[in-house]
């Protein structure tokens, strides 16, 4: 289905997906490239700053394709981050100015159905916007504390006949759920906490999360993880698929972000040899959180392919 006729068939304005009152002509701009690769197929951040071990060579970056009916309507889109400062308990907000991307930028090749942009903006630049010095000692305090779920990200679409797509008017949650449409127009870079790995603090009880291609969204159900005990790095689960499945992982122990990364080596499932399951995932040593990209297959044939994500209770 086009992205013209699901926008057009929404008599009810609460069903519009576009609030087609307020945007004209269903003009958004949807992620493409590695953060929608991240966000979409990853189960991680489309983009992750980590202030504690922070170098300078952080970039944030994305690609974006206009989906509209005529796309040569967009003059130009301009790029924001809010600023967070925070006052006690609560934090107060600005809405800054980061860049302006015309529309001479975009290209038409074969990468993209219709015109596309990447774009890059090094990270010092934003940290100067919003009025913070990597180079001081509370840096990464700072970061931490007035950015806990994030730094936004804004884009404003103007529009050559003068009128405007603003990041705002996107607001159905059931665009973030689909690859095609996700919005670039409000992006999230995850801040987050950097913490050196420690192998005897995995084992507990921790809450399932599942993300299946095939079936959709299941969980939270309780998992118990033990260490092997023989193998340094090796930790058993109990309950895998919510089905009593025994399964093991090995994590490699991080010395930066690159490395934060853990495995479910190929293994049959013991209550049903003809199937095997295997993953591969990425760790966060803070939250005590694995995300595991998971396949479950019976000799050639998948039989699932899925996020699994597990966190620590």
């Amino acid at each position: 289905m086009s992205l013209f006729a699901l926008v057009l068939s929404c008599a009810d304005d609460s069903l519009d997906p576009l609030q087609m009152n307020a945007v004209k002509k269903g003009t958004i701009l949807a992620l493409r490239g590695q953060q929608l690769q991240n966000i979409y197929f990853e189960g991680k951040p489309g983009t992750e700053i980590f202030p504690k071990i922070y170098s300078g060579n952080e970039v944030f970056a994305f690609d974006a394709e206009i989906l509209a009916e005529d796309p040569s309507t967009l003059e130009s889109f301009d790029i924001f981050v809010i600023k967070r400062t925070k006052t006690g308990s609560s934090f107060t907000t600005q809405r800054l100015p980061l860049r302006n991307v015309p529309f001479s930028e975009f290209n038409e090749t074969d990468d993209y159905v219709r015109p596309w942009v990447s774009v890059s903006i090094d990270f010092d630049d934003i940290l100067d916007v919003v009025g913070l010095d990597p180079s001081s000692p509370t840096f990464a305090a700072d970061m931490l504390a007035n950015y806990p779920t994030g730094m936004s990200i804004e884009m404003d679409l103007n529009l050559v006949d003068g009128s405007k797509v603003l990041a705002s008017q996107i607001v159905a949650a059931g665009l973030f759920q689909s690859n095609q449409f996700y919005p670039a127009q409000r992006l999230n870079i995850a801040i987050t906490d950097y913490c050196s790995y420690d192998g005897s603090s995995w084992t507990g009880t921790y809450s399932a999360t599942e993300t299946s291609e095939f079936f959709g969204g299941y969980g939270p159900y309780d998992v118990a993880v033990t260490a092997d005990g023989a193998t340094a790095d090796k930790y058993l689960v109990d309950n895998w698929y919510d089905s009593g499945i025994p399964i093991y992982f090995t994590m490699n122990p991080s010395t930066d972000v690159e490395t934060q990364t853990a495995t479910i080596p190929s293994q049959p499932n013991p209550n049903n040899t003809a199937r095997t399951i295997e993953g591969t995932g990425t760790y966060n040593e803070c939250t005590k959180t694995i995300t595991f990209n998971m396949t479950y297959k019976q000799g050639d044939t998948v039989l699932d392919q899925l996020l699994w994500k597990i966190v620590k209770q």
